[in-house]
Parts: structure tokens; sequence; C-alpha cells
């Protein structure tokens, strides 16, 4: 082997472990901004949300949540790096799912950070409103694409045995709750743990 092509292996080596390895900080780091969100967020998840989206605690709160899903996005890719060889169509789909709802899901939380203390401030009457319409589908949808996403991830996982059983059973349970009615933070929150602890386990 030349040194030509031995300095290309080596370039080109570390790629997957750089994923993997990037990806399993951010799935460490993803229950922890979860926590953070909850705790930034409970004396105000409970007030009129005119007056709480104007709070720091509101920033804090739901800023908490956009960075928990994008370190999720990140996680994912390095959970589907770790287990490709062992994937199947299904599997790779899955990933591209789970990606995408990830995707949408942070879309709603950034509107949160940034547009309701708008609204707040300039427009309060409009958060008064029952959420309905084109507004209440796309926020569904988005989660359900999100829960679906990562339910398909979590059974692709358990079909390829190249992570922990006990996390990937956590993670489709963890989907599954995400669908549930609450703040963004505390419906991913199972998640972000499962997430943790298959990056951070193997079989």
């Amino acid at each position: 082997m030349t040194d030509m092509t031995m300095a290309a292996a080596h370039r080109a080596a570390p790629v997957g472990t750089e994923i993997e390895r990037w990806g399993a900080r951010a799935a460490v780091a993803a229950p922890l901004t979860a926590v953070f969100a909850i705790a930034a967020g409970l004396p105000i998840f409970a007030d009129d949300m005119r007056e709480a989206a104007t709070t720091g605690r509101w920033t804090a709160a739901t800023g908490g949540a956009l960075v928990t899903l994008v370190l999720l996005a990140v996680a994912l890719l390095g959970l589907h790096r770790a287990q490709e060889r062992a994937f199947s169509a299904f599997g790779h789909a899955s990933m591209l799912v789970a990606l995408v709802g990830t995707l949408l899901a942070a879309g709603g939380a950034w509107d949160s950070v940034f547009t309701v203390p708008y609204l707040a401030e300039h427009a309060p009457a409009v958060l008064d409103r029952a959420t309905d319409g084109s507004l209440l589908a796309g926020y569904i949808s988005s989660y359900l694409v999100f829960a679906a996403g990562w339910a398909c991830f979590a059974v692709a996982t358990l079909r390829a045995r190249v992570l922990a059983r006990g996390p990937a059973i956590a993670l489709l349970v963890g989907a599954v709750l995400a669908i549930l009615p609450a703040p963004t933070a505390i419906r991913i929150l199972v998640l972000s743990v499962a997430v943790a602890l298959l990056a951070t386990r193997r079989r």
C-alpha cells in the first residue's frame, strides 16, 4: 500500500467513528437539557400563556426543549451509523422518518421560543384562541411523524440486535409517550433517556 493510499484510508476510516462519537455525546446531553427545560418550565406551565411567554423561564424552558430535539437529531445519526450494516431497508427508512419527525418537532419548538413571545407582546388576543384548523393539524401531524419514526427505529434496532435490547424497548415506549399532550420537554424525556442508554450500551 502506497503512502497516498494509506493517507486516503486514514482520512476515510474515522468518518463513521466520528459520527458515532458525536452522536453519543448528543445522546448523553439530550436528557440533561430536557430535565433543565422541565425544571425551568414547571413554575409557569399552568400560567396564562400571555404572561408566561414574556418571561425568562419561558425562554429557558422552550429553548431547552429546542436544544433537546436538535441533540436527538444528531444522536439519531450516530445510532443509525452504529447499526447500519445490520439494518434492512425498513431500518434505513425508519431513520429517515424519525429524522424528519424530529426536524418537524424542532420547528414547532423554534416557534415556541421566538413566535409565541412575539405574539404575546404584539397580538396577545391570538394566544387566547383555542388552537384549531391548520395550526392544530400541523402540530399533531409533526408529532405523529416524530413518534412513528422513532417507534419504527426502535423496532428496527430490536431486529438488528446490535445495541442493547432494554434501552431499545424503552425507546419504543418513549416514542409512544411522545404523542401524549404535554410540554415538549416532558413528552420527549423518556425517549431522550432511552436514546442516551442506547448510545452508551451495546449487547
